[in-house]
């Protein structure tokens, strides 16, 4: 019996607007009627994470920032992994030349020191955030602008960062140069992206953790995902582990299942196959 549903957002629990679909909702409330816990295992900070799902009507445990910080589903967090600020200079330094706009995910909001003119356009081109849904005056209220300078002045705690560029040759450059930053997991939600974390911050672990502090077992858990950043748990020995269709090919060479995609409310779909009776459904 399947216990608790740990599912990834963008790309899989959200649609292609951004939203919770009324079937995958309403799939997700038989299934926590059914006493079926629902971990929502995301990179958005927490405060973005809970938008989607208080528009949905769903309450849920956070795993936000790829496993970065965890909250349960009274919103109190019961767990953290900061980067260290040796880590947070070294990223820094690896990608000074690159020309990346810089989404650094703290205890005081998300910063950047990049120039407002570049971050707008970088969001007008749909590369800042391709697979949300967000208005630009609206992303904008949630970042701090610092000068450069100021990055490290301010005692800020660094959970994750997002490095972004147009470019995945960039990407995959920067990506080969942070190997060397000791102690760092490097992954991936978007072409035009990497999300970096702490090594012991990853969704697999998080998820692992939580799951032993509400005594559930792996044969006990499904996991779902469609992205780099959710190899870590899918790749982990759950009973079930599920690539979107939509996933990218390597999620779906690592899963041992598949469903339809997010614009096919995917989710929806595993858990009416794989969790619960048709009859709890209607």
């Amino acid at each position: 019996m399947i216990r608790l549903v740990a599912v990834d957002m963008d790309g899989t629990l959200l649609g292609p607007d951004g939203r919770v679909s009324d079937r995958n909702a309403h799939v997700i409330r038989c299934m926590q009627n059914m006493g079926v816990e629902l971990l929502i295992c995301t990179g958005r900070s927490y405060e973005d994470a809970l938008l989607p799902l208080e528009e949905a009507g769903l309450k849920a445990s956070v795993v936000c920032m790829n496993g970065a910080s965890t909250y349960d589903v009274r919103g109190r967090r019961i767990g953290k992994v900061e980067l260290a600020g040796t880590q947070v200079e070294r990223i820094v330094e690896c990608c000074k030349d690159a020309d990346v706009i810089f989404d650094f995910m703290t205890d005081k909001g998300s910063c950047t020191i990049a120039e407002e003119e570049a971050f707008k356009d970088y969001f007008n081109r749909n590369v800042l955030l391709p697979m949300a849904e967000f208005s630009y005056e609206g992303v904008r209220r949630r970042f701090t602008f610092l000068p450069p300078g100021e990055l490290f002045e301010r005692g800020l705690e660094f959970y994750k960062i997002s490095v972004i560029h147009e470019s995945p040759l960039v990407l995959d450059g920067l990506r080969e140069r942070l190997r060397a930053v000791p102690g760092l997991a490097i992954a991936s939600s978007a072409a035009t992206n990497l999300e970096l974390t702490h090594q012991e911050a990853q969704k697999g672990k998080a998820l692992a953790e939580y799951a032993a502090m509400r005594n559930i077992r792996r044969d006990e858990i499904m996991a779902v995902g469609d992205s780099e950043n959710d190899h870590s748990m899918l790749s982990m020995n759950l009973k079930y582990t599920v690539a979107m269709g939509n996933a990218v090919e390597r999620i779906k060479k690592t899963a041992k299942c598949q469903t339809r995609p997010n614009s096919q409310d995917g989710v929806a779909y595993a858990i009416e196959n794989l969790v619960l009776p048709y009859a709890m459904l209607y």
